[in-house]
């Protein structure tokens, strides 16, 4: 893939991902979005490289003030609140899902499974110890309250929607028009 068309497709892939960010419902200080989809797919779409930068782009445009974060907002304040850890997990995620991920592989629903699976486990690898350090240091609970508050409301709330998204990634994986594209934005 050229450089510049791999900039290209981690611009749009930066883009969607901030679109999915405005598409919120907070249950609690983490919202419900679609940002997990388009970090997912970026990597699964534009392989390691495109994941990555997609991601590190998206994060740019927030620091830097654009309101890409979810609820609109942006800045370094964002990222000391209690979605850091799930925003950090993104280029991470979005990397490791285009590593596993193999779309030429007799086995790519397999593939396609486990980079889904792995990038969601990145996701709440950061995200849920980072709100439960959040909740324990910045909304004064007491480290098993915070734990628990953590864990349900950081990951057990999320898990039917992101068991969802994987759900619709795989459909849109058995659909040869979306692999033909992967091919090719791959190539």
């Amino acid at each position: 893939m050229s450089k510049a068309r791999k900039i290209a497709l981690s611009s749009i892939f930066a883009v969607f991902t901030s679109l999915g960010a405005q598409l919120s419902f907070y249950i609690g200080p983490v919202p419900i979005t679609l940002q997990s989809l388009f970090v997912i797919l970026s990597g699964i779409v534009g392989g390691y490289s495109v994941g990555l930068l997609s991601q590190l782009i998206y994060l740019a445009l927030g620091l830097a003030g654009l309101p890409v974060f979810a609820g609109f907002k942006s800045g370094f304040a964002t990222l000391l609140g209690p979605t850091a850890g799930y925003l950090i997990s993104f280029p991470i995620a979005a990397a490791i899902a285009g590593l596993i991920y193999k779309p030429t592989n007799s086995r790519q629903m397999i593939s396609a499974l486990l980079a889904c699976i792995s990038a969601e486990l990145i996701i709440y690898g950061l995200g849920v110890p980072w709100l439960i350090f959040w909740f324990s240091n910045f909304s004064g609970l007491a480290l098993s309250e915070a734990i628990y508050r953590g864990v349900v409301m950081g990951s057990l709330v999320f898990l039917p929607g992101d068991g969802l998204k994987i759900a619709i990634i795989i459909y849109l994986l058995k659909r040869k028009d979306f692999s033909q594209i992967i091919i090719k934005a791959r190539a």
